[in-house]
Order: structure tokens, then sequence, then C-alpha cells
């Protein structure tokens, strides 16, 4: 049986590491320190970084958070798609089989669930939502879990080694963090909620300006970043493929609540606004909401570890319109509409005030 409902957040988890990593402090583990003051470049004054948790860990506790708020049961779950970028699941280990979806499985004890995992850099928490609405909705599957967790570290410990002045392609680098994210999906009761819209654009021609590989020195793996021409053409791209979706919504400008962009730079994020005014011919009235200032660019995570942060401030509340837009290396351009139900109301409920 297919239904033609939207999907919506039935539950999020969140999960972030306890430790804080300042940028100063980071800044201080480079071999040979770059001139330019990235705090103050980026607005990133920490991040959380895990101390004797990995990739794995972090996807699993925010899934059993996720669970805490979640009117169903881990047995209920049909399906789990796991994002992570990151696949270290022990110090200095990568895994890539079995995948990182079918351990969360057993760590969780989701008995019933299909597995598999889907990578698509920053953007793979979209990418995962995006295939799971379509199982959703042609009946396969009746709820399901995407999860990811986030373990960037080892990509900034390589970084701090190797960067040696301020136009190094590895600088980017240490604006990541970690943490991860977990959302349970299901089929909304009402079509005024959940997702209206999610649009996925790929530009692979400019993959160059953003990719991961090992690293030449030793025996890490390096994330080398172009940043100037990532932003160029990304800004010459996004706002027309961000009209499309909105109107594709059956919305204005004036509709949306707020925006959540992809966490890189407090900078960058305010540059993007300033791009979509000129494109539109005037000032958008909603803000972007943001926190990397905080959390540093947590990956695939970081929407929803925004979401988390201004859910329990109680900015976000029922039926407020939020614009999602993400960017990731490839080039890839996403954005979403969604609509929130009863959702805040509940995540306070479960996981208290800010």
């Amino acid at each position: 049986m297919t239904s033609q409902n939207n999907i919506k957040i039935e539950s999020l988890g969140i999960y972030l590491p306890e430790t804080v990593l300042s940028t100063s402090q980071l800044m201080s583990q480079c071999r040979h320190l770059p001139s330019c003051d990235l705090e103050q470049i980026t607005g990133i004054h920490e991040r959380r970084m895990a101390d004797g948790e990995y990739a794995l860990d972090l996807a699993v506790k925010s899934a059993n958070n996720a669970l805490k708020m979640s009117q169903y049961s881990v047995e209920d779950l049909d399906m789990i798609i796991c994002t992570s970028i990151s696949k270290y699941h022990d110090q200095d280990k990568v895994s890539f089989e079995p995948c990182t979806s079918m351990m969360i499985r057993e760590k969780i004890g989701a008995v019933n669930a299909i597995t598999f995992d889907i990578t698509n850099a920053c953007a793979g928490m979209f990418n995962g939502i995006y295939i799971m609405e379509s199982f959703i909705k042609s009946g396969a599957i009746k709820r399901g879990m995407v999860v990811s967790g986030e373990y960037n570290m080892p990509l900034v410990d390589t970084s701090t080694k190797e960067i040696k002045h301020s136009f190094d392609r590895q600088l980017a680098t240490l604006t990541l963090g970690d943490g991860g994210a977990a959302l349970i999906l299901d089929s909304a009761d009402n079509d005024k909620y959940g997702l209206h819209q999610l649009d996925l654009i790929t530009g692979a021609k400019h993959n160059h300006f953003c990719y991961s590989k090992p690293s030449t020195h030793g025996s890490g793996a390096t994330l080398m970043t172009k940043a100037r021409g990532l932003q160029r053409k990304g800004a010459e791209h996004f706002p027309f493929y961000l009209k499309k979706t909105v109107d594709n919504s059956g919305w204005t400008m004036d509709d949306i609540d707020y925006g959540i962009a992809h966490q890189v730079s407090v900078g960058g994020i305010k540059k993007g606004v300033k791009v979509l005014n000129k494109f539109l011919g005037e000032k958008i009235k909603f803000p972007f909401l943001h926190n990397v200032e905080k959390f540093g660019n947590t990956t695939s995570t970081s929407h929803f570890i925004v979401l988390h942060e201004f859910l329990l401030n109680n900015t976000v509340n029922k039926d407020h319109n939020l614009l999602f837009v993400s960017g990731a290396s490839g080039i890839v351009i996403t954005h979403a509409t969604y609509t929130m139900d009863d959702l805040p109301q509940r995540y306070v409920s479960t996981f208290g005030t800010a």
C-alpha cells in the first residue's frame, strides 16, 4: 500500500561529546602556526572533541537518544540508513565492512531493520532522508532511522601536523568538530506538516574544490579544500535552486520562519544570505540559525545539531516553516522545506530546555 502523505521527523536524537576544544587551543597544536586568525575569520570559538569515543559510538548514542523520545520501540524500526563520512570505529582504525548501519543495528537491538550505508559528504543525512522517503511512500516500510556519527578529529590531527601556511588547502579542516545525529522518520498524519520538498543537485565538475585523500606524509587522511573556489561556485548556483525549491513547495520567501544552512563558518552563512538577497533583489525577512561558533563544522550532522539547540531554547516551535540549505563537496547543493508539528514540545519534554 502506498502513501502520498508527507514524511516527518517523528523523533530526533543528538549526541555531543563532553570535551570542548577551543580554536586557540587547536591552533597552538599546529607545528607551523598559520599567520591568519582562524577564529576571527570563521567565527568558530570552539568545537566538541570525542575522547575515547569514535564514529560508531557517536552514531549509537544519537540513535538511543532518538529512541528515548519516540513512540516506537527499537523493534519497530524497519530500516536504518547510516550516512557517516567518518569510518573511524576504533583508535587509528578505519572500517568499511561490515557496514556501519549493520553495527548500529546490532548495538541498539533493531532486530527487524534492514540496513545500508549512504555516503555523500556533508549532504549525507539529506540523501538518507531522500531515499527513506521513497521507501515510506512506496509502502515498503512504515518507519526508519537515518543516523550519522562524525568523528572528524583524525582529519584535524593530520592537519595540525602538516599545515605550513595560511593558504594551505588543509586549513579549512581546522573548522571541524565531532558530533552525532539520528532521525526517526514516518508518515505525517496531516500534510500541513513534515517534509514538503527535498531537492538534490550535483555539479560533479567542481569536485576538485574539496576532496579527501590519504596523507602523503603519514598514515592519516587529509581534507583538501580550495575554500574561495568552493564558496564562489556555490554562491554562483545555490540561490537559483533555493528559489526553485521554495516555489515548488508552494511557498514564498515570506512564508519561511527560519533557515538552517550547513555550518561551515559564521561568515560563510552571512555571505550566503548576502548572495541570496542580491539574487532575489530584496532582503529576506527570515534569519538563518547557526551554532557553528560553538560546535564547528560537524559535517553531515550539522543541520540537526542546529535544530537540536533551537528546539531546546524554544526558538523553533509548532507551525514554523523551515528552509534547510546544504552544500557539500561534490559540489552537492541541497534544499528542503519542512513544517514543524508537535516535535518541538515533545523534544523539550524529553530533553529539557537549553
